[in-house]
């Protein structure tokens, strides 16, 4: 990761490109990264709590530069999650805001960089760091959660590769950063792009705000990415008549997005001249596993489709059998160098080596059609046993959008609950009878929520931690 994570092949080319229009070139990008790791700890544990934003790409690549470890946080994460994460893992610094009202608690302030400070924790207990330990992102759910995903300078390095190579990222790429950094999907547009010696736009802002499509048509962005709730709110704001014509890339990731609605929004790339890649991730294997290209959204649309370079896919029943018929579903399993060393759930497990030896069981039943493209069918874990049948929570929230609601599905060994999100046609009698009807089971058992939308993670994720309150 030292030795050139960060392009040196185009000094002079912009890297970074903010929000008030300050650029650093790569031989600008370089000097700052080196300034700030001066003033980083050598191998100590530090929560990087920021934005999309120039000094915390900066405190970012300057720890991986430095050899100090980051935990990658949101800067929006609430007080009481920040202090149960500090608590398990005792970070020796905080990099955060200086105007927070918790600043002051963060420690001793030892350095400032922007709006934002370098806290000391003087009483903070030494942790042992496995050498190969480089970086820590939080598990796909809420990032309260005190289990973290820890990963080697040669995982971030060999996802970021692939990336590249099946993207055809080039020097004269421009991202704009439509994800938030601490999501591995968001991390991987920056990691990618700086490898290939590509600019990045930075931008925290969202899609539905105005400000960030005037910075993407002034800084001519090449490229951005989004979730499938990104390219919900691109179908509302009517994604065709959207001014961009410096865009030439947009791709799909962070969970299923509708069949139809992909190859709507692949028909409407195709029309304006721009690739449309969907993808497949998880936060256990750095960010990228397959992807399918744009060539095949028409035809294979809801497919993952193959594994990225470098890296493997199979399916395998419960009984370990390795799947080859097309049609029948298996867990999918994955290998590559992107594969994680593994979790960490308190502090000590930051000393372990790597227990996944470069393969990953992603939890998710698939199945491979006769072209080698995988299709996931649903989560391992994500079952109910309702009065003896197996009820998948993905299938039921396909079945409700098949009859046009948008809902997440929860619930117990005893009663399904439905949250579906209002509208003037949904009448929830009937829905629940006809949702019941649909997965075979009798109404009693089913129960149904109207919520005016359904709670999102800063991902535009499904927070399922919030509805398991709210049921």
């Amino acid at each position: 990761m030292k030795s050139g994570f960060v392009s040196r092949q185009h000094p002079e080319r912009a890297a970074l490109i903010t929000e008030s229009g300050v650029t650093l070139t790569y031989a600008e990008l370089h000097q700052a990264v080196d300034r700030l790791a001066a003033v980083l700890p050598e191998r100590q544990l530090l929560f990087i709590v920021g934005g999309n934003d120039l000094p915390t790409v900066l405190c970012y690549l300057a720890s991986l530069a430095r050899g100090t470890v980051p935990l990658l946080l949101s800067n929006g994460l609430d007080q009481t999650q920040l202090n149960r994460l500090i608590g398990t893992y005792h970070p020796a610094y905080v990099f955060a805001a200086t105007g927070g009202e918790q600043a002051h608690a963060h420690g001793t302030l030892v350095h400032e960089e922007g709006a934002y400070g370098l806290y000391r924790r003087a009483e903070a207990p030494r942790v042992e760091l496995h050498p190969d330990l480089a970086l820590l992102m939080t598990t796909s759910g809420s990032t309260g959660s005190p289990k973290l995903v820890r990963l080697s300078a040669a995982n971030l390095r060999a996802n970021a590769a692939s990336i590249v190579e099946y993207l055809g990222i080039t020097k004269d790429e421009r991202a704009i950063t439509s994800l938030p950094f601490n999501y591995s999907y968001g991390l991987s547009v920056i990691n990618s792009h700086l490898l290939a010696g590509a600019s990045l736009v930075v931008s925290d802002r969202s899609l539905m705000d105005a400000a960030f499509w005037r910075q993407l048509n002034e800084h001519q962005a090449t490229s951005f990415a989004g979730v499938p709730y990104s390219y919900d709110i691109l179908l509302k704001l009517r994604l065709a008549r959207i001014n961009m014509p410096s865009v030439r890339t947009l791709t799909q990731a962070g969970g299923r997005m509708d069949p139809a609605k992909l190859r709507q929004v692949g028909e409407i790339c195709r029309e304006k001249g721009i690739r449309f890649f969907s993808m497949y991730g998880q936060t256990e294997a750095t960010a990228r596993i397959a992807y399918l290209s744009p060539e095949e959204i028409g035809q294979k649309a809801g497919s993952i489709g193959r594994a990225i370079p470098g890296g493997r896919l199979w399916l395998e029943s419960d009984d370990g059998r390795t799947i080859t018929e097309p049609g029948e579903v298996g867990e999918l399993v994955y290998a590559g160098g992107n594969v994680s060393m593994g979790y960490a759930q308190q502090a000590a497990d930051l000393a372990l080596g790597d227990l996944n030896g470069g393969t990953l069981r992603t939890g998710d039943l698939a199945r491979v059609d006769e072209d080698g493209c995988f299709f996931i069918e649903g989560r391992r874990h994500r079952f109910l046993k309702i009065l003896g049948l197996r009820i998948s929570l993905d299938a039921v929230e396909q079945v409700a959008a098949d009859k046009g609601f948008s809902c997440a599905a929860k619930g117990t060994d005893e009663q399904l609950v439905i949250h579906v999100v209002d509208s003037p046609e949904l009448v929830a009698d009937d829905f629940r009878s006809a949702m019941a009807k649909s997965l075979g089971l009798h109404p009693s058992v089913v129960a149904v929520s109207r919520l005016p939308e359904l709670p999102r993670l800063p991902t535009g994720k499904v927070d399922y931690q919030c509805l398991t309150q709210l049921s």
